[in-house]
């Protein structure tokens, strides 16, 4: 069980990655917990996209990976360049590396709770930090 996890979560970063939501669709439940609030499936893909248009070279970098029943745990490098204004920083072509730890539980394969906090800290920091130099 704990390798088709790792694989599974394999498969949802890869997607992720390469903007394949048709994929990403098929791992989500129709409803889903995000972040403790309930959600549709629908809605996590706008979330996606959104946030791709907002960071085109976004990427998740898996750092550690672990998965234990139905759970998956991971703490991701997150890389990418705004091309718009992000977390009220006006785009300034300026890349960011954060760190994100995210959380899931699946249920029928798929994912049931999505649970993640990336360090907006940070990234505003280096937005502002190269915007000032």
């Amino acid at each position: 069980m704990s390798e088709n996890l790792h694989d599974f979560y394999l498969r949802y970063v890869a997607a992720a990655n390469a903007r394949d939501y048709e994929t990403i669709a098929g791992l989500i439940h129709d409803e889903v917990t995000v972040n403790g609030l309930m959600c549709r499936r629908e809605d996590v893909l706008a979330s996606l996209t959104g946030f791709a248009d907002i960071m085109p070279d976004f990427t998740w970098h898996i750092e550690d990976l672990f998965v234990a029943e139905d759970r998956i745990a991971a703490r991701l490098r997150d890389t990418g360049t705004p091309a718009k204004e992000w977390l009220g920083v006006q785009a300034t072509n300026v890349s960011i590396e954060i760190t994100e730890f995210a959380s899931y539980r699946l249920r029928d394969g798929r994912f049931a709770e999505m649970w993640f906090l990336m360090d907006t800290s940070s990234a505003i920091q280096q937005l502002l930090r190269s915007s000032a130099a």
